[in-house]
């Protein structure tokens, strides 16, 4: 195993982020305010989740998938394995 393919934080909060964006725009939310809002989220830091600017606990992506009606395995399926190639 090659440094190139060990995880960094930086990278993947930002992948994190893009998938949570792709989720909450299939999900027809134009918004993350109206996102946060409609499933009781803390809309300053669902933002950072999104921009991948701060750490999410795994607690926190369940319950945010849960809103998306989302799995762990189905979050981190190819879609998620495919971002910024």
């Amino acid at each position: 195993m090659t440094n190139k393919d060990l995880l960094t934080n930086e990278k993947e909060l930002k992948k994190i982020g893009l998938r949570l964006k792709s989720l909450r725009k299939s999900a027809g939310y134009t918004s993350p305010d109206k996102f946060s809002y409609e499933n009781n989220l803390n809309r300053s830091q669902y933002g950072k989740y999104e921009a991948g600017s701060a750490n999410i606990t795994i607690g926190t992506l369940i319950g945010i998938l849960n809103c998306f009606g989302v799995s762990l395995s189905e979050f981190f399926n190819e879609d998620y394995d495919n971002l910024n190639k």
